[in-house]
């Protein structure tokens, strides 16, 4: 009895430890300011009392400057490329079968831009990103059906507010810099439907980011993201995934006027390839194709990404105390 109580009461430190110091990945423009997207398509409700823990490393690479939807022109470009390592971490816990709560972490191991002039300091913008609490709630779900309607909102928080800084002391190149600095706002939509006959499940992931100010008045642009999933098993413990994913940022702000090197509209192709281990673990590899960009001003663009995640679910887990 009494070590049931004491588990019970372990499971619920660990919980509340971990929503209060996780952070919730955004959708990245190039290398710049935000979070990198992760490697898992659990994105539905949990049932009541179950746990998802989800965990991923990412590496993005970018090399080519745009203008619009063409490479840049131009002879001399800022920086020769740039590059970032990111491991996440997501955790979320069913309250009902109605209301799911997230929270997800992550660390830049480095996010890194090297210039071509010698002369000008590599800027690694190594640390945290930005945070975020987000519930979600199902609208409709029709477990015969197998159909999903979700919405979910959080507040995004920095764990600073101060605005990383070079080795020189100057401030972070946008590109390099691990986080906004700034509190905002999160939304999501999810329409899922499963085709049980088919081991195939379809769905559509749509996600709305605000930012607010930092203290030098920098406010990033608002981003909406629209994934479309298709997942099929194609092998015992097999499954196969393809990922489309539309992104549109707005424009960053900076003393009330429009930055002129900023915004963008990008579309990315993502096939996923996800293996279950003993049915209780989900080991799954993915790789960031861009097929589409269309950039304003000019900037810095990716080249590709890749990902692995692992993920398990924990059924049961509730906190009350046990008779």
């Amino acid at each position: 009895m009494l070590m049931l109580h004491t588990l019970s009461r372990l499971r619920l430190v660990v919980l509340v430890s971990a929503l209060l110091i996780l952070v919730k990945p955004v959708y990245p423009q190039c290398c710049s300011t935000g979070s990198p997207v992760g490697a898992s398509t659990h994105v539905g409700l949990l049932n009541k009392n179950a746990i998802r823990v989800i965990t991923f490393y990412r590496h993005s690479f970018s090399e080519e400057y745009y203008e619009g939807k063409k490479p840049s022109t131009d002879e001399i470009d800022m920086s020769d490329n740039a590059y970032y390592d990111f491991g996440g971490l997501t955790l979320e816990y069913g309250l009902t079968h109605k209301f799911t709560l997230q929270a997800d972490a992550g660390y830049f191991f480095n996010k890194i831009v090297n210039f071509h002039n010698p002369a000008l300091t590599d800027h690694n913008g190594q640390g945290m990103s930005n945070g975020t609490l987000l519930l979600k709630y199902g609208l409709y779900i029709d477990p015969v059906k197998l159909i999903e309607i979700t919405i979910g909102a959080g507040l995004k928080y920095p764990f600073t507010r101060t605005p990383a800084t070079a080795p020189n002391g100057s401030q972070l190149q946008l590109d390099a810099r691990p986080s906004t600095n700034a509190f905002g706002f999160s939304s999501t939509l999810l329409l899922s439907k499963e085709f049980a006959p088919l081991t195939l499940r379809t769905f559509i992931l749509n996600r709305f980011e605000y930012n607010g100010f930092n203290i030098n008045d920098y406010q990033s642009g608002k981003l909406f993201t629209t994934s479309v999933f298709v997942s099929k098993k194609i092998a015992k413990r097999f499954f196969g995934i393809v990922q489309l994913r539309n992104e549109i940022h707005g424009k960053d702000i900076q003393d009330g006027v429009e930055e002129t090197n900023t915004g963008y509209h990008l579309m990315v192709v993502t096939p996923q390839l996800s293996y279950s281990i003993a049915g209780l673990w989900n080991v799954s590899l993915l790789y960031d194709i861009p097929v589409y960009k269309n950039y304003q001003g000019k900037q810095l663009t990716p080249q590709y990404s890749y990902a692995v995640s692992l993920s398990r679910d924990f059924s049961n887990c509730s906190f009350k105390k046990k008779k």
